[in-house]
C-alpha cells in the first residue's frame, strides 16, 4: 500500500459553474475507508456552491489567498493559516475575495462527499 502522495498523482477535476479546481488525494481508491482528503483552488471572484453534508464532518485548512466562509448564514474571514470545521448538517460555502486563488486542503470523516467530484468529471 502506498502511504505518501504528491499532487500530480491526485485525481484532478476542473469544475465549472462556479469555476474551481479540485484534487482528491486520499479516498477509497487509495485504500482509505473512514476519511478522505484533497485540495481545492478557487479562482479570484469565484466561490464554492452553497452546500451541506448530512453525515460527514469537514475540516478545511487555508494555505493561500483570502476569502470568506459562510457557515449557516454567518460570515468568517479566510486567510492563510486558518482552519475551518463544519459539522454535519450546516450549509456552507467559501468565496474568494482576493486577487489570487483561494487554496485549501479538505478532509471528510467519514469519507463520501469527495465522490461527487469524481461523478461530476465522469458526466463530462
Amino acid at each position: 500500500m502506498k502511504y505518501v502522495f504528491v499532487k500530480k498523482e491526485a485525481f484532478r477535476a476542473e469544475l465549472k459553474n462556479p469555476e474551481r479546481i479540485a484534487h482528491i488525494w486520499i479516498d477509497k481508491e487509495r485504500g482509505a475507508s473512514h476519511i478522505s482528503g484533497g485540495s481545492v483552488d478557487i479562482p479570484a471572484g469565484s466561490e464554492l456552491p452553497y452546500h451541506v453534508h448530512e453525515k460527514e464532518e469537514e475540516i478545511m485548512f487555508i494555505y493561500k489567498g483570502k476569502g470568506v466562509a459562510v457557515i449557516a448564514g454567518e460570515n468568517f474571514p479566510l486567510e492563510p493559516e486558518t482552519m475551518v470545521f463544519v459539522p454535519p448538517g450546516l450549509e456552507h460555502t467559501f468565496k474568494n475575495t482576493g486577487a489570487e486563488p483561494l487554496s485549501f486542503v479538505f478532509f471528510y470523516s467519514p469519507a463520501g462527499p469527495e465522490q461527487k467530484i469524481r461523478a461530476a468529471v465522469a458526466k463530462k
